[in-house]
């Protein structure tokens, strides 16, 4: 689904230009192999954590879920209320370093290339809850995965399924450096020009660093115990 062109007029960055509504690694896919195994069922509360125009949070609603968008930025979450399937969902502007929520709120919970704050994830997770990322995480190279694994086990939850993900991350960003690059005049028009190198620079280092191995990603489904 396109999103609303003065979305984008406010916000010029390349996530919003080059990623659109799903605006995290591997896109809607990703999005859809995480809801295969999040258990959602009909009338759980389910929290998609930074959630940009709410596009999981909306696929969640249309499985029965009571779906609930929080997202800092006010802008997106008006946005998100435009868009098809907006109905089925909550729209609350806050910050994920205080969730607006009680205690054993959610029995999903979804944080998808955004801050994740374990703790807070945590406290307002019920019994049984399932947790889904789309997340950097360490790469296997350098051995993290198992301190990653093992920060989550401290706080209650248990590994449910795990995909790597560090190739389509590369790809993603590979994609994103050679269509800055390709559109130069746009994008350097539409950020400015410092601007737009800051971005371009990002991404070359993104790039470098998943191909050395010194970043990586994953799909993590997590369940509290």
């Amino acid at each position: 689904m396109t999103l609303p062109a003065e979305l984008a007029d406010e916000y010029p960055t390349w996530w919003v230009d080059l990623l659109g509504e799903h605006n995290h690694v591997g896109g809607i896919e990703a999005t859809r192999w995480l809801l295969a195994r999040a258990n959602v069922r009909p009338g759980d509360r389910m929290l998609d954590c930074g959630a940009f125009v709410g596009g999981t949070a909306r696929l969640a609603a249309q499985l029965g879920a009571a779906a609930v968008a929080l997202d800092s930025v006010a802008d997106f979450l008006a946005a998100g209320r435009r868009m098809e399937g907006s109905a089925g969902v909550s729209w609350v502007c806050g910050a994920a370093q205080r969730l607006p929520f009680a205690d054993a709120s959610f029995a999903s919970l979804w944080s998808l290339d955004s801050p994740i704050v374990p703790r807070e994830l945590t406290r307002v997770a019920a019994p049984g809850a399932r947790l889904c990322l789309c997340a950097e995480a360490p790469a296997d190279s350098r051995g993290g995965l198992d301190s990653f694994f093992d920060e989550w086990a401290e706080l209650g939850w248990s590994l449910a399924a795990h995909r790597p993900y560090g190739l389509e991350a590369l790809q993603t960003w590979r994609f994103v450096e050679a269509e800055l690059v390709a559109r130069r005049p746009y994008f350097e028009r539409r950020y400015g020009s410092r601007p737009y190198l800051g971005q371009l620079d990002l991404m070359a280092y993104l790039v470098k660093a998943y191909e050395r191995g010194e970043m990586s990603h994953g799909l993590f489904v997590f369940e509290r115990r």
